[in-house]
């Protein structure tokens, strides 16, 4: 997919300015806009907060064609921004897709070797560097090609990092990061609600530590309850960001239901379950008397 985007990138003649240029650009950019306003509205209620700037890196070298990259997205070296929520710290400060960045917080990026057998490794690594200076001072300066400095101060956020996995056709999250794999999300076709509806359901696991419990007991039991709390806690995350509950619900019913041909899976259950526990939950969050989840979300698995 990269080298096809890269491709027909190139043939129309390379970029005007920093700004998303092709559909992996725009796609890496919907992500970090909906991960940015989910984990900005729920900050408050996530055990794991720390500051965070809406940014994610990239590398051209994990490109098939690094030289093609660096041409056809304008860039002066190998690290740059990939994508900035819309919104977002990063870009009121004027940060922008295809800004080539040369140091985090003083440091040369050059400073981190490319590793061998893993081209993903530095970019990775940069990436970590910089969310952890955000996290533990606050800000964050990064020199731009040309000798520019832009300091970005961190908002409070869930110390969540979204990312587009270009080569994936699910989803997936951890304790520290969701993934959002390019199949799930072209299966959105472009919907905010939809894409962020994906993005809570995999924030809830996050943000409800479940790859804790499922290190503990990964019975098919106990993961049909992290994924329906996840689906019940995903109504909530999207109603703080300011977006329709109701999406995850027609998420259900729209992507997930086409995924469903006749098996329906042992530890996610089906379509039609899901939407109505999901319309449940609604029900629950709309007679609520604040949208503090931690204190009205009722949990099916003892922490």
């Amino acid at each position: 997919m990269r080298a096809t985007l890269l491709a027909a990138l190139t043939l129309a003649g390379g970029p005007a300015f920093a700004k998303p240029l092709d559909d992996l650009q725009r796609a890496d950019a919907l992500v970090q806009t909906v991960g940015w306003k989910l984990s900005h509205a729920n900050a408050h209620f996530c055990t794991r907060a720390a500051p965070g700037i809406g940014l994610i890196l990239q590398d051209a070298q994990t490109f098939d064609d690094p030289a093609g990259a660096r041409a056809a997205y304008g860039l002066t070296g190998d690290i740059a921004i990939a994508a900035v929520a819309a919104s977002g710290p990063a870009a009121r400060a004027g940060l922008d897709a295809n800004d080539t960045i040369v140091a985090i917080a003083g440091t040369p990026v050059t400073t981190v070797p490319m590793a061998r057998k893993d081209r993903w490794a530095r970019v990775l690594a940069l990436q970590t560097t910089l969310e952890t200076t955000v996290a533990n001072k606050g800000e964050v300066a990064l020199t731009l090609a040309g000798g520019r400095t832009v300091t970005v101060h961190g908002e409070p956020a869930c110390r969540v990092r979204f990312m587009l996995d270009d080569g994936g056709g699910n989803a997936s999250s951890g304790r520290d990061d969701v993934r959002i794999g390019r199949g799930l999300f072209d299966d959105a076709h472009g919907d905010e609600t939809l894409v962020a509806a994906l993005a809570a359901h995999e924030l809830a696991h996050a943000a409800l530590d479940h790859q804790s419990v499922l290190e503990a007991n990964d019975s098919v039991a106990v993961v049909r309850k992290t994924e329906r709390e996840a689906d019940r806690l995903a109504v909530w995350l999207l109603a703080n960001a300011g977006y329709p509950p109701e999406a995850e619900a027609r998420l259900a019913r729209t992507v997930l239901s086409r995924k469903q041909f006749i098996f329906v899976s042992a530890t996610h259950g089906g379509w039609r379950t899901r939407a109505a526990d999901i319309e449940s939950e609604i029900a629950v969050l709309n007679a609520a008397p604040d949208r503090n989840w931690p204190l009205r979300f009722r949990r099916e698995i003892t922490p």
